[in-house]
């Protein structure tokens, strides 16, 4: 009996090596586990990929340019984002994948992917201007980014629903944030005036150039020598104040989990009622990603890296982060079922946490009042 290669070997070899480095981590993962998903070898496997970096450079840019043919092949917004919705359940690991993962391939791969996501955001944005003619350039561009990161938010959560229901949910997420209401927002949301020179202590130093490193090369890629060079010592004299680079991630995510409860106590302590509390959550999310984007990046992609306990600790704490949102718009919107409060708050976050990443975004300065009012809209459906 002759035993022949499935045709689509080669995605089944994609859509598992997605998983696994989703689940895990592309650091964690060995060719062989990604062979042992698929149910072959690994020389089967090497011959459709010549290596691990080639495997994962598939993988993500399989679903950027899947993304790309969606968005480029639909004629109207409306059917671009019920293809988007459509799609949804087969790259929902997409946007960790981009963010987390690709950070370790080679600078001219990650260009060029990252090139056909602008192509994808200026596509969506042309056509969200045929729809809205009064928005500017820079507008449409903002809320195009809005409208992926909607789609791109459930990387983020394993929260689910009927597939139907699923997409019209995102499809209706969507459609409230490329029709918000640009310029009307009175939202008081604090933001940098710009940074005073001050001489930081070492410790102080070291632990903001690692913060910065680690979210923009990956922990794994980032040594003792890169983080001292950084901040002008030598890679020997970090151990003067961390006793070990997991300790610098240790602090980095702790200084990220504090300074969020800080924000959310003054938010909650400021509150005169259910929607004004609604309203400063909002706010105080905005305030933090714009001030630490980088520790936002951190909570986004560096978990999978922290020792297994502090991990389940911070997990933890981000799962009663986003309950206390819940119950939040459960106040403001009663009757809504649990399952599509945590997937509209989980959209509202990820719109903000996005677009801070983004430099053409970030370098606006009223990025926060315009985040408000999206995250407004796609939280209250107004």
């Amino acid at each position: 009996m002759v035993v022949r290669r499935p045709h689509d070997r080669k995605q089944q070899i994609l859509a598992a090596a997605g998983e696994l480095f989703r689940e895990h981590g592309y650091h964690n993962v060995s060719v062989a586990q990604v062979a042992a998903a698929v149910g072959i070898t690994a020389p089967a496997l090497y011959r459709h990929f010549k290596n691990k970096p080639d495997l994962l450079y598939a993988a993500v840019n399989a679903g950027i340019e899947s993304l790309y043919d969606r968005v480029a092949g639909s004629e109207d917004l409306k059917s671009m984002i019920a293809e988007l919705a459509a799609s949804v359940s087969r790259r929902r690991g997409l946007s960790l994948l981009w963010q987390r993962e690709a950070r370790y391939l080679p600078d001219e791969q990650r260009e060029e992917m990252r090139a056909t996501l602008k192509s994808a955001a200026a596509r969506d944005a042309a056509l969200i201007r045929t729809e809205r003619p009064e928005l500017d350039e820079e507008d449409s561009y903002l809320l195009a980014w809005a409208l992926i990161a909607v789609f791109n938010s459930v990387s983020s959560h394993r929260v689910s629903l009927p597939r139907r229901q699923m997409e019209l949910l995102l499809a209706e997420l969507a459609e409230r944030a490329v029709h918000t209401e640009l310029g009307h927002s009175e939202a008081k949301v604090d933001t940098p005036t710009g940074h005073v020179p001050v001489a930081m202590p070492r410790r102080e130093l070291l632990l903001t150039e690692a913060i910065r490193l680690f979210d923009e090369r990956g922990y794994q890629a980032v040594n003792t020598e890169d983080i001292g060079e950084a901040a002008g010592t030598t890679g020997p004299n970090v151990y003067n104040h961390f006793d070990a680079k997991i300790d610098l991630l240790i602090a980095a995510v702790s200084r990220g989990g504090e300074r969020r409860r800080i924000g959310v106590a003054q938010a909650l302590a400021a509150a005169t009622g259910p929607e004004d509390a609604l309203a400063g959550l909002l706010a105080a999310h905005i305030d933090f990603a714009i001030n630490e984007r980088h520790l936002i990046g951190l909570l986004i992609s560096e978990l999978d890296q922290l020792p297994d306990k502090f991990r389940r600790t911070c997990e933890q704490n981000q799962r009663e982060y986003v309950a206390l949102w819940v119950k939040m718009l459960d106040d403001v919107r009663p009757g809504l079922e649990p399952a599509t409060a945590r997937i509209t708050v989980n959209a509202a976050l990820t719109v903000v946490e996005n677009a801070v990443r983004i430099g053409r975004l970030r370098r606006r300065d009223d990025l926060p009042e315009r985040l408000f009012e999206i995250g407004s809209a796609v939280l209250l459906a107004r």
